[in-house]
């Protein structure tokens, strides 16, 4: 039996009675992990320019028993990733925005298809009313991810924040980004 990704990550969740946060860009869709097993499930959200398509999203993460909404805010534009445009990165399909974002006309003259897959799709102008925004749309609590200082901490939680996820998306988005752990 082959197990995608994510359902497998779930499952690994559940065993060790851990939680596990589930990537807008799944390769298993939203559903289908919730119906592989008992794990504490979080998902991970973007906004998207087309509000429609978030909202969306966040409806199915609450229907299939998702436990809270994880707002990504360390990425409201994509960093240089140069070796995504050196070897002309092909944004791979994403299951759970089929019928809600053409992901057609990517192509890659001009470097990565992820870099205008974001430029597309993306609202770069992302603020802290999007977290009442979003608190609106959902019962369940908003954890906001990306957050450095105190101050964006505090702003947060005033936004309407159940909490915060300290990160530095990793260290791919800026240069001289703080190390999480030191943050």
């Amino acid at each position: 039996m082959l197990i995608s990704g994510e359902v497998a990550t779930a499952k690994a969740a559940a065993s060790c009675n851990s939680l596990m946060v589930l990537s807008f860009s799944s390769n298993c869709r939203i559903e289908e992990v919730a119906a592989s097993c008992d794990a504490i499930r979080f998902y991970q959200l973007y906004v998207f320019k087309k509000r429609a398509v978030s909202a969306t999203l966040v409806r199915r993460a609450e229907s299939s028993g998702f436990k809270a909404i994880v707002l990504t805010v360390d990425n409201p534009m994509l960093g240089r990733r140069e070796r995504d445009i050196r070897n002309k990165m092909v944004a791979p399909d994403k299951p759970n925005l089929e019928g809600l974002i053409s992901l057609e006309n990517l192509d890659t003259t001009d470097g990565s298809q992820l870099a205008k897959y974001v430029r597309d799709t993306m609202d770069p102008s992302l603020s802290w009313k999007d977290v009442e925004w979003l608190k609106s749309i959902t019962s369940l609590p908003i954890l906001v991810k990306g957050i450095l200082t105190a101050e964006d901490a505090r702003k947060a939680v005033e936004a309407g924040a159940a909490g915060v996820i300290v990160s530095n998306h990793g260290g791919r988005q800026l240069d001289y980004a703080p190390a999480t752990i030191s943050v």
